[in-house]
């Protein structure tokens, strides 16, 4: 079955042309629309004058040819799930991107879009290729065989899980756990869905669920000698654990991660590690130890010139201290973390937030008037950002602060912020429902 159908309907819609204008002179708007949906077979005469209308050429290539670059698509495909080296992708895509590519194959032109869906996930540039490909994909997707049907419910997941939406990403992966054993997936491509799912399980706070998938993915990885997805399958079952205050579990798995890390010189991984076992101890009110491990995690970064990591340590630090109350050593490190941030609050957008995150502490420390007006700052811009869980955060510390102040209206407005962001992370709408 050929693709033309949807090949005419997203160059029209790409040009923002309408039905009736493309099919003026040609066909009736009606004929066009059994065309676009693949519900007829026009002649070729009706074909050739619809792409000189759109102003595009359709080379025929044979279906070997097709077959032939979807097959090296596909190991692209392959290669970029699992290594993930975003270098080696942009650069390797270029030849599929650079020109317009027509697959007159139905089933080609489905694996085409999915495969450069996917890359273009990994990429996670937010570019217009990308919202062009989803947008594309969510308009051909009722055609798709099951393997196809499994693929593409994965990569739906994969985008609303980056857009942050958990719960419509774990519907989507759902849909493809139903696929997942149809007889026509790799043992890789079963393997990087179970990754993607227990990451999705994770931040739906399914931690069970999310230590039985990731434990399943693992095996694969540890078999095929993938050291680095085995390693980010170790540290999500030890975070896991973590939140289920399986403490010894945690240290365990980050331990085993660290093993790899360390035998195959993964520096990368070090300070990742490092900064877990850092929260790790954090959480059980260990100060020194949680400290000990973040620094640790510093010097990798220093070294390593991770300047959006290096930012993220050193507020872990400030953490630890202030849960002591040691004012200097807050001040310190909060003055250090400053130091890298160029711009302040109209930096970047990573920068900006570690702007006002010191910020906070720094005018938390100093016992000074300006926390009112800072933490107001900061929650206005987090609430831009989507960022509930600092939302949440600092409006408890403002209604505290109002509270100790005798402004107990204010104290109150901002209990109130803080309690909604609570029960939609419960998903519910009532008190009743806690």
């Amino acid at each position: 079955m050929s693709s033309i159908g949807h090949i005419i309907k997203s160059e029209r819609l790409n040009q923002s042309m309408k039905q009736t204008t493309l099919a003026k002179g040609i066909c009736s708007t009606s004929y066009l629309s059994k065309i676009e949906n693949n519900l007829t077979v026009p002649s070729d005469e009706v074909i050739t004058f619809l792409l000189k209308k759109l102003n595009i050429e359709i080379d025929q290539v044979s279906s070997e040819k097709e077959n032939k670059i979807i097959a090296l698509l596909s190991e692209l495909y392959k290669i970029g799930v699992l290594k993930r080296d975003k270098k080696f992708i942009r650069e390797s895509l270029q030849k599929y991107t650079n020109n317009n590519q027509y697959f007159l194959q139905l089933n080609n032109y489905y694996s085409y879009h999915l495969y450069l869906f996917r890359l273009l996930l990994i990429l996670d540039d937010r570019e217009d290729s990308l919202q062009s490909t989803y947008n594309l994909i969510i308009k051909i997707r009722d055609g798709m065989d099951e393997k196809q049907q499994f693929i593409i419910n994965l990569n739906l997941g994969l985008y609303s899980y980056l857009d942050g939406n958990y719960q419509e990403a774990l519907s989507r992966l759902e849909m493809s756990l139903k696929f997942v054993n149809n007889g026509k997936n790799e043992e890789w491509e079963i393997a990087d869905f179970y990754n993607v799912l227990s990451l999705t399980y994770f931040k739906c706070n399914e931690f069970f669920n999310a230590i039985n998938f990731a434990s399943k993915s693992l095996i694969y990885y540890k078999d095929n000698l993938l050291f680095e997805r085995a390693i980010d399958n170790y540290i999500v079952i030890g975070i896991a654990h973590k939140k289920m205050r399986k403490y010894e579990e945690a240290e365990k798995n980050y331990n085993l991660a660290m093993k790899l890390a360390k035998d195959y010189k993964l520096i990368n991984y070090e300070e990742v590690i490092y900064q877990n076992l850092g929260s790790l101890y954090a959480i059980q009110g260990c100060h020194e130890k949680a400290i000990e491990f973040y620094k640790l995690s510093l010097k990798i970064k220093e070294e390593d010139y991770n300047a959006e990591g290096y930012l993220l340590t050193i507020l872990s630090i400030v953490k630890e201290y202030s849960k002591q109350s040691d004012h200097e050593q807050v001040l310190k490190w909060c003055k250090k973390g400053l130091d890298k941030i160029v711009g302040g609050k109209n930096s970047n957008k990573e920068n900006s937030s570690y702007y006002f995150h010191l910020q906070i502490y720094i005018n938390y420390h100093n016992f000074n008037d300006q926390l009112e007006i800072v933490l107001k700052e900061a929650i206005s811009y987090f609430e831009k950002e989507q960022d509930e869980r600092h939302v949440q955060k600092y409006s408890i510390l403002l209604a505290d602060y109002f509270f100790k102040h005798n402004k107990f209206k204010a104290a109150s407005l901002y209990y109130q912020k803080s309690n909604q962001i609570l029960f939609k992370q419960k998903f519910i709408n009532r008190w009743e429902d806690l």
